[in-house]
C-alpha cells in the first residue's frame, strides 16, 4: 500500500509541474511567443530541420533580443534585430548549420538538430528568461515532428510536420 501512495503522490507532482517539454497549457497560455512544432527529419540543405515559433498575441513581435539554443548552451543564437512574427502567425527558423542555408529566406539557426540522439530546443527573452523549451527523444520517426496539440497551447506530442501552419 505505501508504494502505491509514493506513486500517486509522484503523479500529483508530475501533473502539476510545469516540465521542459512545455507540456502545461496554463504556462503556454501567459507567453506571447513559443516554440510551437520542431522537426528533426531534415534530409537535405533543400529540406532541413527546422523550428516553428508562434505568436500568441494580438500583436506583432518584435523578436531581436531573443535567444534560440539547442541541448548545447554554447549553441546560443542571438535572434537578428528586426526579426519578428505578425500577431497570432508563425515564424520558421531553419537548423541547417548554414549562414544563408539551402533555403531562400527564413532565419537559419548555426546548428542542427539531432533525432538519432534526440535534442532540445530553449527559446530564451531579451531579458536572458526561458520563455519556453521542449526536449524530444529518439522515438520521433523521420516523417514525424514534435508539435503542439492544441495547437500553440497543448502539450508536445509526434504530429504531421506542418511547417509554417496550425498542428495536426
Amino acid at each position: 500500500m505505501r508504494n502505491r501512495h509514493l506513486f500517486l503522490v509522484s503523479l500529483v507532482i508530475s501533473c502539476s509541474s510545469t516540465s521542459p517539454t512545455g507540456s502545461s497549457s496554463d504556462a503556454a497560455s501567459t507567453k506571447t511567443v513559443i516554440i510551437n512544432e520542431v522537426f528533426a527529419g531534415g534530409s537535405s540543405p533543400d529540406a532541413p530541420d527546422w523550428i516553428e515559433l508562434e505568436s500568441l498575441s494580438d500583436a506583432k513581435v518584435e523578436l531581436g533580443g531573443y535567444k534560440m539554443r539547442d541541448n548545447l548552451a554554447a549553441d546560443l543564437y542571438a535572434v537578428p534585430t528586426g526579426t519578428s512574427i505578425d500577431a497570432h502567425g508563425f515564424l520558421v527558423f531553419y537548423a541547417d548549420d548554414q549562414a544563408d542555408g539551402g533555403i531562400a529566406g527564413g532565419v537559419h539557426l548555426p546548428w542542427k538538430l539531432s533525432a538519432k540522439k534526440g535534442d532540445e530546443v530553449h527559446l530564451i527573452d531579451p531579458n536572458g528568461v526561458e520563455v519556453d523549451a521542449t526536449i524530444f527523444g529518439t522515438d520521433i520517426p523521420s516523417d514525424k515532428s514534435w508539435g503542439r496539440l492544441p495547437d500553440g497551447t497543448g502539450g508536445f506530442v509526434r504530429t504531421t510536420p506542418t511547417e509554417g501552419k496550425p498542428n495536426l
